[in-house]
């Protein structure tokens, strides 16, 4: 799998101040930008193509990242210059986008084997496949329930009392083209909230890869703490 989209387009506001003046993906984890780590996972899962999707300062992963040479890879920007969601982000890139394409978020650590997630995807042979995996903060986790088959079934926010095991989405997927299909063009589309439902309603097959791989959203500052520790104490 050659191409791959990162989003980098949220305003970080759960981190201000830090975020004042510094996109959430060039916050530094062990002295890398967040976003820097990502492009690693990448390079080593074979991407040579990555597409940035940026907005909000984005000016300043542009002139850091700039064409990627230096990691060995080819790096693209594609403006939203009005917030459009993840969805509506890809959206903008779909005459690239033509084959199998990878999606990360922008703002979170993970040492994904994207090789071992690329060859699950093709073996299953769906519209697209989550990285999943244990959470210890459900209540504000987008929650995936899925069969022996690793078929999702259902893609949720739990409520208070609700029955569920605590297993939620990542930020890493893998998309076919035919998502662009339900994607509307020029309006703010969220991935979580209103394509991944869609796909679901559409009766599309996701499926959910199940992986030990350290995974973590730094989008907060106890989860942004964390996330440092833990790379301070080698577990990524």
């Amino acid at each position: 799998m050659n191409k791959a989209v990162i989003l980098c387009g949220g305003r970080g506001e759960r981190l201000r101040p830090l975020t004042s003046k510094t996109p959430k993906p060039l916050i530094k984890i062990g002295g890398q930008p967040v976003l820097e780590h990502l492009i690693n996972v990448l390079k080593k899962g074979g991407v040579e193509e990555i597409y940035l999707a940026v907005s909000y300062l984005g000016e300043k992963i542009e002139e850091y990242f700039q064409d990627g040479q230096k990691w060995g890879v080819k790096i693209y920007y594609s403006y939203d210059r009005e917030p459009l969601g993840g969805a509506g982000a890809i959206k903008l890139l779909e005459k690239r986008l033509d084959v199998s394409f990878v999606v990360l978020n922008g703002d979170f650590l993970t040492n994904l084997n994207l090789i071992e997630m690329v060859n699950f995807h093709r073996q299953k042979r769906g519209t697209a496949s989550f990285l999943v995996h244990r959470t210890n903060h459900p209540y504000d986790s987008d929650l995936v329930e899925y069969d022996d088959n690793f078929l999702v079934k259902r893609f949720f926010r739990p409520k208070p009392g609700d029955k569920f095991k605590p297993v939620s989405k990542s930020g890493a997927h893998i998309f076919e083209p035919e998502v662009f299909k339900y994607i509307p063009m020029n309006k703010s589309y969220s991935l979580e909230k209103e394509l991944i439902p869609e796909l679901l309603k559409k009766g599309k097959k996701l499926y959910a890869f199940y992986n030990q791989a350290y995974s973590k959203d730094i989008g907060t500052w106890p989860r942004l703490k964390k996330a440092r520790q833990d790379f301070r104490q080698g577990k990524i």
